[in-house]
């Protein structure tokens, strides 16, 4: 197998197979809408009232502590309603709304979880079609191939790629739950000490040998969802089927992986500079976005504010709209993505196809049984 063969026709397809485009931006989209977000705000209360708490003695009982932590919640609560100004007659609603929001969230992750295996399919399958034929497929014909059975398989194998990730982070969770719990019931003696030491180590040493799991498991994925994709198998099949090429071909691969992660390594440098680059394009998208935006953030504030009042009702209308806004503003980073995972995906398509050739390719073995003497 030559990578730079590969690598090279990789790149020849990606510049002259427009309707990847459309698909790559759907997989970037899912990319970007898949990184959650976490940080808090209470450190710096928490050092204000430090002296106070300390002086406070820990409750007996758990039940006690909930109940005060109950009673400081809702006293927070209240006292932040009375900040920002909100009546107290708009809490209804205003939870009305957050369940409304967080039910549009979910259903738009929905979609845009369907959309990205439907885009991976599609994209596996439509350079496939182009390397056995030369022909290349419509937007719509990828669409029509990408929905199918084969998009439900490969969430359900990237679900199993990821399972040791998850069973990782419940783990840590749960040890850190434990920690906490047996340190309260203590009341921060001396033991409880041992045990958070005892699993920081822990930790570290989950940490190492998932990251190293789902590494391997992530190599594998490339394999797995080709199988299925490519020669329709179940997804138990299709674990089997690529764990045997990777087996069988695990020189070539590992070469290929070196290769892509170099690759990876130019990309970030590249892409920085590239960012930097289309500063102001996106400025100009940007502006494109509040404009298409405003349309939706204004027709939602203006029924908002039926059972709002104050400037509750454009916050909730800008809430709404932002999905559509951050899309417009960013396609041109979004595009950059999207380039650069079609490109990804058609290496690992032209590397399953190169090693499933290679049985083939090998010489055949040369028959020297010595013909009979002629008489």
């Amino acid at each position: 197998m030559d990578p730079i063969k590969i690598l090279k026709r990789a790149w020849q397809i990606l510049w002259s197979y427009r309707a990847l485009w459309v698909f790559g931006l759907i997989l970037a989209m899912a990319g970007a809408g898949s990184s959650g977000s976490n940080g808090s705000n209470s450190s710096s209360r928490y050092e204000a009232n430090s002296q106070s708490s300390q002086q406070q003695p820990l409750p007996e009982d758990m039940g006690e502590a909930f109940k005060q932590a109950t009673q400081e919640m809702g006293k927070a609560f209240n006292e932040g309603l009375d900040a920002v100004g909100i009546p107290r007659g708009d809490v209804n609603t205003l939870i009305v709304i957050a369940v409304v929001f967080i039910i549009f969230c979910m259903i738009l992750g929905l979609i845009i979880t369907v959309a990205r295996y439907v885009a991976e399919t599609a994209v596996i399958r439509m350079v496939d079609e182009y390397e056995n034929t030369g022909s290349k497929m419509t937007i719509r014909e990828g669409f029509r191939i990408g929905w199918s059975r084969t998009s439900w398989r490969l969430f359900l194998i990237n679900l199993i790629v990821n399972l040791p990730l998850i069973l990782g982070m419940i783990l840590l969770v749960g040890g850190v739950g434990i920690a906490i719990f047996q340190s309260m019931t203590e009341g921060f003696q001396t033991p409880a000490t041992f045990v958070i030491v005892a699993l920081v180590v822990v930790m570290f040493l989950v940490i190492f040998v998932v990251a190293i799991v789902s590494i391997f498991l992530g190599l594998l994925r490339h394999f797995f969802w080709r199988a299925c994709a490519l020669e329709n198998l179940t997804v138990r099949e299709s674990l089997s089927r690529g764990f045997q090429m990777a087996r069988q071909n695990w020189k070539n691969i590992g070469i290929m992986w070196l290769v892509m992660i170099g690759l990876g390594i130019v990309w970030m440098i590249v892409s920085v500079i590239a960012f930097v680059l289309t500063i102001p394009v996106v400025a100009v998208t940007a502006v494109a976005g509040a404009l298409v935006a405003v349309i939706p953030a204004l027709l939602t504030g203006g029924l908002t504010s039926l059972f709002l009042n104050g400037w509750l009702p454009w916050v909730v209308g800008v809430l709404f709209a932002l999905p559509l806004f951050f899309t417009v503003a960013f396609s041109p980073w979004l595009l950059l993505q999207g380039w650069q995972t079609v490109f990804t995906s058609t290496v690992w398509t032209l590397v399953y196809r190169e090693l499933k050739a290679l049985p083939a390719l090998a010489p055949q073995a040369v028959d020297e049984t010595p013909l009979p003497p002629v008489s």
